[in-house]
């Protein structure tokens, strides 16, 4: 039953609410995590009354659960994106009561905008979905590993999976009103890909620590003034077992047999999902202009002009009117699908989207970008047949099949790392969740954390001092699905066997220290460093602004910069990424860029206005235009893209406009703020 359990059609169905909703960061719906300073307070957090005589809509812990998660994904999908490690006290701030109840009012907000627009998913809808992936044989077992391994109840899971879809929907249909221009696309696509040169002076403040000068004096000043930046927060020392999954998998061995053996018994698993080559006009619905709103009535009669439009299309090519013909005089594309492209589906006329061409797309990248509707009567329609008109959120699509492809057996030697690691997690999985029913069963027999340490073979650990509701727990990590029954631990009180899929976790508060400002002999040096660092920001600034003040050209540039006694470092062409790396954390380069003419001398910041880290004195010495060949074969990829910031833009001003409009109607309880 364990190997059907997580079979990947099973997995794939179970975790459908943790992947299919991370891509968009607003979109990410489980998880509650408390706040820093303490427990996460119960009840109604806020209220929003819609319209004078509307029902008020509570926000409650569950809101507060989904919104607590979107603002981490936001920011690991920022790390994960930028490469760069998770900053702890970013993470605290951004993830603060008072953000996490603004994200809860604006999902809120997001609900309400879809249940305007029509846009309902129903629980049955989920319900039925996930009863189409799981087998009847395997749903009480589905039902147990939900609320086993995600810590939250079957109900839960469903209610947050409807959250999710509804939030996609709300996506979909504003993509399908929002038009992507060809000089948007060439726009983005130069910001990213054209070169630039630049000759530049960098001043970082560190370099200028030795140059200030200290007293006694002038320090314990500082230190009268700067209290609040010298205070240590409330902090605990957590002890605790821990028994990781991957831990167990290190002592396990794979044999080639066994890898072998996996393959052959799974061998659908490693088939590629089926392509369809596709044609494709498309008319887009009406949209309701802001400036000059349509009554329900109009929008109605417009979608069904556009309906019969379709229909009229459709007729003709029925009649023998070629379809490639009338998909370029009538279609209406905003954004494509992205194209599967392989050894055997590079065409020369892929690329193109001449005569409504799609070119070929698996099944999986279908359902995603039209859903199921289109992607069902795609991959049933004989090659060379068109079909009847379909209708979804962006609007009407008759599509042309020109070719079918059935999806492709994977060698064993291309998935062999994939299949390697699938063995691994059947043979560790027994051993891991009969070590974390030792740990629940003895649990409850002893109240020492050393005694069931002892009892179970394991080892008791303890943490330094860490902040108080930090959610990135050294030698644990980051706690996750754990958040809510550390984040409620007292001392002396110890957490239950905590279980995620990775996991098993006991663990309790050894001691707590309150929050207060060390003396000032205590930190001295702290003081001392605090206190040339923000002298040195000074010193930086003054000699960046001289420099610039003295430099108009190029020339004028490396002679201030002489004067200074500082080199002037000219660049290769870099893309603006590269260039960002080279010169550091300037955060507002794209605009100056935009602005900047070549020949222009500039000084841009480094790092946050409030503290930087130094200043960059720069010279635009050469912009150098992207390919248009280039742009032509990307223009699909970059309208999707354009389209996803066009998108998120639409949902920020409404959420900035829908906080106007409301004031005083969307109402926070004092607790929470």
């Amino acid at each position: 039953m364990l190997r059907k359990l997580r079979h990947e059609k099973f997995m794939r169905g179970m975790m459908i609410a943790v992947l299919a909703i991370v891509i968009p960061s607003f979109v990410v719906f489980y998880g509650f995590q408390r706040t820093s300073r303490g427990g996460m307070p119960e009840g109604v957090a806020a209220t929003i009354k819609f319209g004078t005589f509307g029902d008020k809509v509570e926000v409650r812990k569950f809101d507060m659960a989904v919104a607590r998660q979107v603002l981490l994904n936001r920011l690991q999908g920022y790390a994960h994106l930028t490469g760069q490690n998770l900053d702890q006290r970013a993470v605290d701030e951004i993830a603060n009561q008072a953000m996490v109840v603004r994200e809860a009012v604006n999902l809120k907000l997001l609900e309400h905008f879809a249940q305007q627009n029509g846009i309902v998913v129903t629980e049955d809808e989920v319900l039925q979905d996930l009863q189409r992936q799981i087998p009847p044989e395997q749903r009480a077992m589905a039902i147990r590993y939900i609320e086993q391994r995600t810590g939250m109840s079957f109900d839960d899971y469903v209610a947050r999976q409807r959250y999710a879809l509804l939030i996609n929907r709300v996506r979909e249909l504003l993509a399908s009103r929002t038009r992507v221009s060809v000089y948007d696309a060439w726009l983005a696509y130069k910001a990213k890909n054209e070169k630039l040169v630049l000759d530049y002076v960098k001043l970082v403040a560190e370099n200028y620590t030795s140059k200030v000068k200290v007293t006694e004096a002038d320090l314990r000043d500082y230190y009268e003034k700067n209290t609040k930046k010298f205070e240590v927060p409330d902090q605990v020392e957590y002890a605790y077992i821990l028994v990781r999954k991957n831990d167990i998998k290190t002592s396990i061995t794979v044999t080639d047999d066994e890898i072998t053996s996996y393959y052959n018994a799974h061998l659908e698993d490693f088939r590629t999902p089926p392509k369809a080559k596709v044609r494709q006009i498309f008319l887009a619905r009406p949209v309701p202009d802001p400036e000059n709103p349509m009554s329900p009535e109009e929008l109605t009669s417009r979608t069904a002009e556009v309906r019969v439009r379709a229909t009229e299309l459709f007729q003709r090519i029925v009649k023998g009117e070629d379809f490639g013909t009338l998909a370029d005089r009538y279609s209406e594309p905003t954004v494509l699908p992205p194209r599967a492209f392989d050894e055997e589906t590079t065409a020369t006329d892929d690329n193109t989207t001449a005569g409504g061409n799609l070119g070929f797309i698996d099944r999986n990248t279908a359902k995603a970008f039209y859903g199921d509707a289109w992607t069902s009567a795609v991959f049933n329609l004989a090659p060379g047949a068109v079909h009847p008109p379909l209708e979804t959120s962006r609007g009407f699509h008759i599509v042309k099949v020109e070719e079918r492809k059935d999806g492709k057996l994977q060698p064993l030697e291309k998935v062999r790392g994939i299949v390697r690691e699938r063995v691994l997690e059947e043979k560790a999985t027994p051993v891991f969740e009969q070590i974390g029913e030792e740990l629940r069963k003895n649990s409850q027999k002893y109240t020492s954390l050393e005694k069931l340490a002892e009892v179970t073979s394991r080892t008791v650990q303890v943490t330094n001092k860490v902040d108080k509701g930090s959610l990135f727990l050294p030698g644990i990590g980051f706690l996750g699905d754990f958040q809510e029954a550390v984040m409620d631990l007292q001392r002396g009180g110890r957490s239950d066997v905590l279980s995620d899929v990775n996991r098993h976790l006991v663990i309790e508060v050894r001691q707590e220290y309150p929050a207060h400002t060390p003396p000032f002999e205590e930190i001295r040096e702290k003081v001392e460093r605090e206190y040339r660092l923000e002298k040195a920001r000074e010193l930086a600034r003054e000699e960046a602004e001289a420099i610039k003040s003295k430099a108009v050209n190029l020339e004028s540039l490396r002679a201030a910069a002489a004067e200074r006694q500082t080199t002037v470092v000219h660049t290769q062409p870099l893309k603006r990424a590269e260039l960002l790396r080279e010169l550091g954390p300037i955060q507002n380069l794209d605009e100056q860029l935009e602005q900047a003419k070549t020949g222009t001398v500039e000084l841009s910041v480094l790092g946050p206005e409030k503290e930087p880290i130094g200043y960059v004195v720069w010279h635009l010495t050469e912009r150098i235009l992207p390919d248009q060949e280039d742009f032509r074969k990307e223009l699909p990829q970059v309208m999707r893209e354009v389209l996803d910031r066009k998108v998120e833009t639409l949902i920020n001003e409404y959420l900035r406009d829908q906080w106007r409009t409301l004031g005083n109607r969307i109402k926070i309880s004092p607790v929470f703020l």
